[in-house]
């Protein structure tokens, strides 16, 4: 309805142009009431109901937000508790590889020694 409503103002406008380009001089003359068309605002104002439906999807999608950040939070200290072990179990790694060389340094000598 809105569309037709527009539609019909474009017409009205363009007549009352094309009206004053066909009026002559003697016509001008004369005090006429000018037209003046303005457009219908292009949103339709809101049903009560719209209202409370937008209301109640912005709430879902708040509380959506806060769940996603409250398991960015939880993944996160989930990922540095990771990061942690991981770092630890890369030190006794370390520490068990120097230990491996340094045994395997000593059956060197031994063997040596033997011959």
């Amino acid at each position: 309805m809105l569309k037709h409503l527009i539609k019909l103002l474009i017409v009205a406008a363009i007549t009352a142009g094309l009206a004053g380009c066909a009026t002559t001089s003697q016509d001008k003359t004369a005090a006429e009431p000018e037209v003046v068309v303005e457009a219908e605002p292009t949103a339709a104002p809101r049903a009560a109901g719209d209202i409370q439906k937008i209301a109640d999807l912005e709430r879902q999608l708040i509380k959506e937000q806060r769940q996603c950040l409250a398991e960015k939070r939880r993944l996160d200290l989930s990922l540095k508790e990771s990061q942690k072990q991981n770092e630890e179990l890369q030190k006794k790694l370390d520490d068990l590889q120097k230990k491996l060389d340094a045994l395997l340094e000593i059956d060197r000598d031994l063997r040596n020694r033997n011959r």
